[in-house]
């Protein structure tokens, strides 16, 4: 069954769709494979697929997709971008509409049968039913094919907690009906092929107790009672060890003991123990030594063992393992070998080819060894390579012979070095991706996971010393990127020097520009590894390697590599793949790649020894302009501005400055730090990000960058540079609620802006002012910012800008008792701003309701609210849901609803709580007055005091005293 396409005891949904979770997330459409996106994304479909046609709430998936210590600064938001991007592939490929919005949450609209867990299930039934019945070879074909439908560990490598409470209960499924399958192997005979996959279950599961009874049964059965007795043994020294009992094998062992007849059956008699034949000759076993601390790699391990302990009726099994080096490929390669020296008793060559070095082995020399192990003598092997190959596949013809091919340089090295028997399997490791090795699977090997690497420290420097400092352990696997070479190299110093503790070393590493000299002992060292791959490059590829490690963000896309290197998009595209082939590069999504972080300070340091600082400002001048092109073009479409393009919609627009985040900070920072960035340009980049991520969790972060570019600039005497960093800073704080920082960095702003040709940005300082006195109950004061800033922008001709200064100017006019100007500036508000549907049109109704409101217009102002806060909730602007969510809560407690207040309020301030300050105050205020009136004095109080802590924070007094009287009447 080909790994690479859906499996056929799948069956396909009406839109030809198939899913796999019984291993790496996977879909295809037809024979069309779906691009499921990043490992996150993935773990999203992953809970919905495993609940075909339910609907799951936001709450439900947020909890099962994010983990509980890392969680995303909005939820809902990231959840929506999920969404978005998994609806586009499936409609891509399908009509209608499969993952459907509902109340609070996604459904996927999928027949049950599409996903392969499904079908995995209900095979398993069909056996347990021929169980039932008495056809037992029946039962146990129905489990080898439901067995069949395992890829691998399911939804391997997929985050969240979902994920892995997932992934256990598949798998312990998985091993329910293999253990069942095993037991019906034996009970009806299967050959040597069941002792070699007991014998891996064991290995595999030590603590199934099971597995271990049906290989004690299995050799008992096969007339070999001295190896039935060594599995006793050595299972009852484990499981005392560890504290266990054995029961089942206590049990099994006195009745082989007294030679119990039921144990065989009348399809299994047990087998005549007389010899019948010659013993074996000596057999080649060329493995070097495996490892006596192998930690980790469990799923690799039993992915391997299972490919080839398996063979395939048409072709040799090949299986490739490929990875950075010093990732552990020879290591894994080595231990799996020994692990299946049971399924290959006419032994397993093994021949190391150089493939990193400047002179690779020749194939010729390789087969020479090879044919020399297998008893050719030194005469008969010929010159010629093509027919030293044809001896060699004669001579290997129906052995069974594992093969390690280790190192090696490329295909052309390996094909001639490949049995043409399908009794042997060969396991071949290399830095390069093999994709055009005929036949092969093949296994990308990453950095260990963190709790593997923590083990595998802690097995070279002892557990004790890594228990006693858990946070130094951390730190140093950390910064050895999980590698397992490094995480050796750095635990044998530690061994070395018992006195140095972790937190030493943890410190040593932690300077990126001396990390890789301190990965080094004795003859060990990680550096020399990576030059070796490094040394292979062309000098394109090795520049390529160089500046793509330069910016400081987890990933790249095409067009960000093409302007680094200054090349077009098809040759950036070119060396982007041909670094991954090399495992010189990770590419984690479609059009995503990144660098294991001790190649990033590899290429890093050769980038320092070897480019130019001008060619080297010149890559990041280039990036620079692009992300601030892309910046412009999603602002654009946010707005609806005509002359927008490049994204379908404002969802889209948004979803890509939340993706570029990490990319758009490293490129602002290094401006900051680099005289021969333009300013001018990064604060461009850096407003354009705050006019749309505002209300998406990223106040922080936008506020810090513009403290560093404000002081950039102000170093520089960048005056226009420093104002429009300052605005920005002053927005972003006052979306933070820290309303004092944000009046003293937006009135810092207003005094450089005193020229004819800051007008614009004068009218935007204004604007913000004006909201932030309003936030602090200065009404008035407000009014007098808000209308110079309407004038400013009415003589530019900027009819959205001017209307949404508008709205903020008819809520204060509103506070201040003139409700019908208030009211004629909210309504000119929305005919400035609704030409189209966008962010500031929406912006602008949410302005008209609150006005509204204040008017007393209950039922226009509801509607208004109601009607955009479901647009605030596509966009993932959590400030404007969460405070459209709080007007309407407040609406219905004007109207004297209750109970929809109450209700209103709660759907509101989980919200509310992420933004916090005055929102969250006011939404608790109001809950409180409901439940109050309601009866429910308790509750009320605890959201009145809370309130009561939100306006003393934020040293409003006047709402404060309201507060305290409303706590007073409870009382």
């Amino acid at each position: 069954m080909n790994p690479g396409r859906p499996d056929m005891e799948t069956a396909a949904a009406p839109q030809g769709l198939r899913f796999r979770l019984l291993g790496p997330l996977a879909g295809w459409a037809g024979e069309q494979r779906l691009e499921l996106g990043r490992r996150q994304q993935q773990a999203f479909l992953a809970m919905l697929l495993a609940a075909p046609g339910r609907a799951l709430t936001v709450e439900r998936l947020a909890s099962g997709v994010f983990d509980e210590d890392n969680p995303p600064g909005n939820p809902r938001s990231a959840l929506a971008t999920h969404a978005y991007r998994v609806r586009r592939e499936l409609r891509n490929h399908a009509a209608g509409h499969l993952l459907v919005t509902v109340d609070g949450g996604y459904r996927l609209d999928l027949p049950a049968e599409a996903v392969d867990a499904v079908a995995f299930d209900r095979l398993v039934a069909r056996a347990a039913e021929a169980l039932a019945a008495g056809e037992r070879p029946g039962a146990r074909d129905l489990l080898a094919r439901a067995l069949d439908l395992h890829r691998g560990e399911p939804l391997a490598g997929l985050p969240g907690p979902h994920a892995a409470e997932l992934r256990r209960h598949l798998t312990e499924r998985r091993l329910d009906a293999l253990e069942t399958r095993l037991g019906l192997d034996v009970e009806l005979g299967s050959g040597p092929s069941c002792l070699v996959e007991l014998d891996q279950a064991v290995f595999a599961h030590p603590y199934r107790e099971r597995f271990r009874a049906l290989l004690m049964l299995e050799y008992h059965l096969s007339a070999r009672p001295e190896e039935a007795r060594a599995v006793y043994e050595d299972a009852r020294r484990f499981y005392l060890a560890e504290g266990l009992s054995c029961e089942e094998l206590d049990a099994l062992d006195r009745r082989i003991r007294r030679a119990d007849p039921s144990l065989a059956t009348a399809a299994r008699p047990v087998a005549d123990r007389r010899p019948t034949g010659p013993a074996p000759a000596a057999v080649p076993e060329q493995l070097p030594a495996g490892l006596p601390d192998f930690t980790g790699r469990r799923a690799d391990v039993t992915r391997l063992t299972e490919a080839l302990s398996h063979p395939d009726p048409g072709a040799v099994v090949i299986s490739a393992i490929n990875g950075l080096g010093g990732v552990g490929k020879t290591s894994l390669a080595v231990h799996v070998g020994h692990a299946l020296r049971g399924h290959f008793p006419d032994g397993r060559l093994h021949a190391d080819l150089r493939g990193a070095r400047a002179a690779p082995l020749d194939p010729a020399e390789a087969l020479a060894a090879f044919l020399t192990a297998l008893g050719v003598a030194d005469r008969d092997i010929p010159a010629d390579l093509a027919e030293r190959a044809a001896l060699y596949r004669t001579t290997v013809t129906g052995r069974r012979l594992l093969i390690l091919l280790d190192n090696a340089a490329g295909p052309e090295q390996v094909a001639p070095l490949l049995p043409g028997s399908r009794t042997c399997a060969v396991l071949v490791t290399s830095r390069a991706w093999l994709s055009t090795l005929p036949g092969a699977r093949h296994l990308p090997l990453d950095a260990m996971a963190d709790d593997e690497a923590l083990d595998l420290l802690a097995a070279v420097v002892g557990r004790a010393r890594t228990d006693a400092e858990p946070g130094a352990a951390a730190a140093i696997v950390t910064a050895c990127g999980r590698l397992p070479l490094a995480v050796r190299v750095a635990g044998s110093r530690l061994a070395a020097d018992p006195g140095q503790s972790l937190a030493d070393l943890a410190a040593s590493l932690a300077d990126e520009r001396t990390r890789l000299g301190e990965l080094a002992h004795e003859q060990a060292a990680v550096e020399p590894v990576l030059a070796l791959s490094y040394a292979r490059l062309t000098e394109e590829q090795a520049r390529a390697l160089r500046l793509l490690a330069l910016p400081d963000a987890p990933e790249l896309g095409p067009a960000d590599a093409a302007a680094l290197l200054d090349r077009g998009p098809e040759q950036a595209r070119d060396l982007l793949e041909a670094l991954v082939d090399l495992n010189l590069l990770q590419s984690p999504a479609a059009d995503r790649y990144g660098f294991h972080d001790l190649l990033k300070v590899f290429a890093r340091q050769r980038s320092a020894e070897q480019d130019t600082p001008a060619s080297v400002t010149a890559a990041f001048a280039r990036l620079l302009d692009l992300c601030a092109a892309g910046a412009r073009d999603a602002e654009r479409t946010a707005h609806r501005d005509p002359d927008g393009h490049g994204f379908a919609s404002i969802e889209e627009a948004a979803a890509w400055l939340r993706e570029r985040t990490a990319l758009h900070r490293a490129v602002i920072q290094r401006a900051c730090r680099d005289d021969g960035l333009s300013l001018a340009r990064t604060v461009d980049l850096l407003d354009r990000m705050s006019s749309i991520l505002f209300g998406r969790g990223y106040v922080t972060t936008v506020a810090d960058l513009a403290a560093q570019v404000a002081a950039a600039a102000r170093a520089r005497g960048e005056r226009d540079a420093e104002a429009l960093a300052r605005s920005v800073r002053g927005g972003m704080l006052w979306h933070a609620n820290s309303y004092a920082e944000a009046g003293g960095e937006l009135r810092g702003c207003l005094a450089l802006c005193d020229g004819p040709d800051r007008l614009a940005l004068r009218a935007d300082t204004l604007k913000l002012l004006g909201a932030n006195a309003r936030a602090l109950r200065d009404f008035e004061q407000a009014v007098g910012f808000l209308e110079e800033a309407a004038e400013l922008f009415r003589r530019q001709g900027d009819e959205s800008a001017e209307g949404l200064v508008l709205g903020e100017l008819a809520f204060n006019h509103a506070h201040c008792g003139r409700l019908e100007q208030a009211r004629a500036a909210a309504e000119r508000c929305v005919e400035l701003t609704g030409r189209q549907v966008s962010i500031p049109e929406s912006i602008g109704r949410y302005y008209l309701a609150r006005v509204l409101h204040l008017c007393g217009d209950l039922g226009p102002a509801l509607e208004q609210a109601e009607h955009v806060v479901e647009r605030f909730r596509s966009f993932g602007m959590l400030a404007f849901e969460a405070a459209t969510g709080s007007l309407i809560a407040r609406i219905h407690l004007s109207a004297g609803r209750d109970r929809a207040t109450v209700r209103a309020a709660e759907e509101a301030l989980p919200k509310a709580r992420q933004v916090g300050g005055l929102l969250e105050g006011g939404l608790l205020r109001a809950l409180g007055e409901a439940l109050t009136r309601l009866g429910h004095s308790d509750r009320a109080r605890i959201c009145l005091q809370q309130a009561l802590g939100h306006y003393r924070q934020l040293e409003l007094a006047g709402d404060a005293a309201e507060v305290e009287e409303l706590l007073r009447g409870l009382s």
